[in-house]
């Protein structure tokens, strides 16, 4: 097995289980909390690359220096995202007609963690990168059919590259490294050393059932790593 949107999605619903079944009527809050730090952490990396390379913080970079782009398995499996730009400028306007994070949790039962993870996730990214830019979720698919993402005088034309730089894009082994440690230092933040460890690890359990031990082990070893420097 390799790590993908998938594993991603089984890690965020994970949490979300957990912090329901553990914290009851505070889950819900400190999940969303999780999400937003999360998303902050990774806009700030993007931030950092621009910086060091002399770009301004500004929407045409934040395509740029984006830290995703879709997983092999996923592509071969025919699950890849399905976008088309319904307008360019002055407004850039996006929409996301299939997802393979919404497949995701779709298939591990979780779109409660879902609805609350795709809603906060990218305004939280953009913030971190820079909370100027008027970058809005208007809708996700799930409240309605399909995604919108809206960017107020985006400054995008049809001869704009939005390209990744390269050496900015990080593998999906990262970025469940860093769901992991970054929901996981919430929790621990919030409910206590103790109890947010111990919740880290059926976190890490369960998902050791689902992809298997050595996968597990992967895991937990990258997610000692800083995330918060680029």
């Amino acid at each position: 097995m390799a790590f993908t949107e998938e594993s991603q999605t089984f890690l965020i619903a994970a949490y979300y289980r957990e912090l329901k079944e553990t914290f009851g009527d505070r889950a819900t809050a400190a999940f969303v909390h999780a999400v937003r730090q999360y998303g902050i952490q990774r806009g700030s990396r993007m931030a950092q690359r621009a910086i060091r390379d002399g770009q301004p913080l500004d929407y045409v970079t934040f395509c740029r220096y984006g830290e995703w782009e879709p997983s092999r398995e996923i592509l071969q499996a025919g699950k890849g995202s399905r976008t088309e730009i319904a307008q360019m400028s002055p407004d850039y306007e996006l929409h996301v007609l299939s997802c393979p994070w919404y497949q995701a949790f779709e298939k591990y039962h979780a779109l409660e963690a879902g609805d609350l993870y795709c809603g906060n996730l990218d305004e939280a990214i953009n913030q971190g990168f820079n909370g100027a830019i008027p970058f809005r979720t208007v809708q996700t698919k799930h409240t309605a059919e399909f995604c919108i993402f809206e960017v107020r005088d985006a400054g995008i034309t049809v001869q704009t590259d939005l390209s990744h730089r390269p050496g900015v894009v990080r593998g999906f082994d990262y970025h469940c490294a860093h769901v992991f440690a970054a929901f996981g230092g919430v929790c621990r933040g919030i409910f206590g050393e103790d109890a947010g460890r111990a919740l880290m690890q059926r976190v890490l359990d369960a998902f050791g059932s689902e992809f298997g031990a050595e996968m597990a082990a992967e895991l937990e070893k990258m997610a000692e790593q800083d995330f918060l420097t680029a």
